[in-house]
């Protein structure tokens, strides 16, 4: 995406963030911790691609009224968390309703050696909680 070589993976989550608040009913709050040079440039594409997913699930999805994205760097990994407060999953983020959207989320995360979680029950939104271990930038 041109928005990672202009503005960085930091700002351009923030930016998507802000952009969507602003365009659709649901209200996002926003925190990354500063995550530019982390990965590489792969790996920022599918940090940045998780995120868009997330946000894009909630905004066909959920029919939630806010959101909230927030990004952490710790212990030697990087803390995705994206959540709602929308209708939820009947499976509670098991596979039934993972469609191509937490698949692709699930494939982004293992190929960076994390993992994805979906916490989720009708009627109490979605939780997404991605961990991925921070590696050294080969740039």
């Amino acid at each position: 995406p041109y928005q990672l070589d202009r503005l960085g993976l930091t700002q351009s989550i923030r930016a998507i963030t802000r952009k969507v608040s602003e365009s659709h009913p649901v209200s996002f709050a926003c925190h990354v911790d500063e995550i530019d040079g982390v990965f590489d440039n792969d790996s920022e594409i599918h940090v940045y691609r998780i995120v868009q997913e997330g946000i894009n699930n909630i905004l066909k999805h959920s029919a939630a009224t806010e959101a909230t994205v927030v990004i952490k760097k710790a212990s030697g990994n990087l803390s995705i968390s994206i959540r709602d407060n929308g209708r939820g999953l009947a499976d509670g983020g098991g596979t039934a309703d993972a469609g191509f959207g937490l698949s692709g989320i699930r494939e982004r995360a293992e190929i960076m050696g994390g993992t994805a979680r979906i916490d989720s029950s009708p009627g109490q939104g979605v939780n997404l909680h991605v961990l991925l271990p921070l590696q050294p930038t080969t740039k």
